[in-house]
């Protein structure tokens, strides 16, 4: 569903190829189709989460490096659950509030794995802060911590209590900060449906408020197998959500964006310094948006969907 185009740009004549890169931008702005897969922060071994014991079938207390400001309180710690979701606060109070990406009846014993990373240097934090700035562009953000907690292929308990292999779900939370702003992202792949359903959305001011993915659907039904292709923020298998003092629920954007509306560019660029996602913005993506602005096109959606080195 993508068209690729190829151009050589050089940055200099008095520059001869030092470095090769491979730039595909996607622009929001007009519409924006990836897998779901693409959509995944960094996790599992590669990463360097930390993983839960299969042994541990219950909560797993986080300590958080940075505190997360979640509504009108601040949090320091969190607890995993295997079953799909993050608990928010002391498990022995009643002010606690949940993040539920997908909460169901998961049989963690059987197989799959759930892990959890924090970060506050790297690539992940201009990751962050590109994509929530992407999103949310009337606000103007640094991520200085995120946390990304994954279930990996996990399996479901039947009704009758038994396990079936083929039945399992992947999926994603990520919880970001600047220290006062704060958002959740919740990324999705490969979903078969829960025997038992399941709940996705999140709980503010001690559970007197709810809020449930199932509003964003006509019939209040989430079709849990194209979880992968919905969003309210037009980036398939990916919504998103501020969780700030003032921040309000929105289903913005079609659940499922029009392959009609899906635009890529790929570009080779010659450059004789190495080039980081920081400088790709400043010197690329920042005068590709003055031109398509000069054209009308909205273009506060344009993002960096991967950068590839390659050497001469």
């Amino acid at each position: 569903m993508l068209w690729h185009g190829t151009r050589l740009v050089k940055m200099g004549e008095k520059n001869k190829m030092m470095n090769s890169l491979s730039l595909f931008l996607i622009m929001l702005a007009l519409g924006v189709c990836s897998t779901a897969q693409g959509v995944f922060y960094p996790f599992g071994s590669a990463a360097g989460d930390t993983f839960i014991p299969h042994s541990n079938v219950g909560l797993i207390s986080v300590t958080l490096l940075h505190p997360f400001s979640y509504f009108n309180r601040m949090l320091q710690h969190i607890h995993v659950s295997p079953n799909g979701g993050l608990w928010l606060g002391q498990l022995s109070s009643p002010n606690s509030d949940v993040i539920v990406p997908f909460s169901t009846l998961i049989n963690y014993i059987e197989r799959g794995n759930v892990s959890h990373q924090q970060y506050t240097t790297g690539d992940v934090l201009h990751t962050a802060t590109r994509d929530i700035n992407s999103y949310f562009p009337n606000v103007t953000f640094t991520a200085s911590w995120v946390l990304v907690v994954t279930w990996d292929r996990v399996v479901y308990y039947q009704t009758n209590d038994t396990v079936t292999n083929d039945q399992e779900a992947t999926f994603q939370a990520v919880l970001i900060s600047d220290g006062d702003l704060s958002f959740v992202l919740m990324n999705y792949g490969d979903i078969s449906p829960p025997p038992r359903g399941a709940l996705i959305g999140y709980s503010k001011n001690y559970f007197n408020e709810i809020v449930l993915l199932n509003d964003c659907y006509p019939n209040g039904t989430i079709d849990y197998v194209n979880l992968k292709t919905s969003s309210n923020i037009n980036i398939p298998g990916r919504w998103a959500f501020p969780t700030s003092l003032e921040s309000t629920f929105s289903c913005a954007y079609p659940l499922v964006p029009q392959p009609e509306h899906v635009v890529g560019v790929r570009l080779q660029v010659s450059s004789a310094e190495r080039l980081n996602e920081t400088a790709v913005e400043e010197q690329i993506l920042k005068p590709l948006r003055d031109l398509l602005r000069q054209h009308g096109v909205d273009v506060s959606g344009i993002r960096l969907r991967r950068l590839v080195e390659k050497q001469p």
